[in-house]
């Protein structure tokens, strides 16, 4: 998966995070930055700086295999994304945030007239 598909379905599952009220999104911060910061904060481990998105996202795959006692012999970064997609339920098809929505009904207006 290309990073920056990586970084839409991070965003989704802040965005997913968000209507379950488990973290509450302020003007400075990102969806995706919310939901590494909610993720690490949840296996209590120190979010590291500095590190390449792929590399973060293995690191909390790593706790992720250790807390849960996963028989797999290893997650990377891809897996660990579909892990907590569906452990909080993310939608399948990625969810259409608020913001797609006003790109969106200029299209939708146009093909109902």
């Amino acid at each position: 998966m290309q990073e920056h598909q990586r970084l839409q379905k991070i965003r989704d599952l802040g965005f997913r995070l968000q209507e379950l009220q488990l973290i509450n999104r302020r003007a400075e911060c990102s969806y995706a930055l919310l939901a590494l910061n909610y993720l690490f904060g949840v296996y209590q481990i120190a979010k590291p700086q500095g590190l390449s998105l792929n590399d973060t996202l293995q690191l909390l795959a790593d706790a992720v295999m250790v807390r849960h006692q996963l028989p797999h012999r290893r997650l990377n970064a891809d897996s660990v994304l579909d892990f907590f997609c569906q452990r909080y339920q993310v939608a399948a098809p990625y969810l259409v945030h608020p913001s797609y929505r006003r790109q969106a009904r200029p299209a939708l207006l146009q093909q109902t007239i």
